[in-house]
């Protein structure tokens, strides 16, 4: 259960980000992008962090899983303040946008070296 839980925890934080790095592109270009992808990317993302943290609260943490969760949790923080901003018709602060997607790519790479390090 241990590697399982992170293993579907990464997968679906990638896809999360596969979908948040198409976001930035169609905002980047200028684009209204379709709703749907608004609300699966922070879906997938949570799922898979969700996950992650329950193997963190069930097998205890691991060093390069720590930080990986720190840093999720900062891009899920900053997510969540573009989320806000966005419902009240603000503009996205392409700061905190870069930022969102500095540290959910961060966080990610730290919890996907934590599975390549358990695998060896």
């Amino acid at each position: 259960m241990d590697k399982g839980l992170m293993t579907v925890g990464a997968v679906l934080v990638g896809l999360g980000a596969f979908l948040g790095l198409l976001l930035m592109g169609l905002e980047m270009g200028r684009k209204s992008f379709p709703r749907a992808l608004g609300f699966m990317h922070p879906t997938l993302a949570m799922a898979g962090l969700l996950m992650l943290v329950a193997r963190f609260f069930i097998t205890g943490g691991a060093h390069w899983l720590n930080i990986g969760l720190i840093l999720l949790v900062l891009a899920a923080g900053a997510g969540l303040l573009l989320l806000v901003r966005g419902f009240g018709g603000g503009k996205m602060v392409r700061s905190v946008t870069f930022l969102h997607g500095a540290l959910g790519l961060l966080g990610l790479g730290f919890v996907l070296y934590e599975i390549a390090h358990r695998a060896s």
